[in-house]
């Protein structure tokens, strides 16, 4: 059997209703998500790139490190 015919015979499940991040419930439907992660847990990931981004930018401007 090739990679393709077991692609084919492989079964697609629903969409998690999970978070991969926090493994909390919440509803795919009224807040959809291409990587399957709740808003809770969006939004602490933009925080922290948003800090790591201006560490970035302090470190480029001043030469700290």
């Amino acid at each position: 059997m090739t990679h393709h015919e077991q692609f084919e015979k492989h079964d697609h499940h629903e969409s998690s209703k999970t978070c991969r991040v926090c493994t909390s419930a919440y509803s795919h439907d009224s807040h959809p998500s291409v990587f399957g992660i709740c808003g809770k847990c969006g939004y602490k990931i933009l925080i922290i790139l948003l800090i790591i981004m201006i560490a970035i930018s302090y470190v480029a401007w001043f030469g700290v490190l």
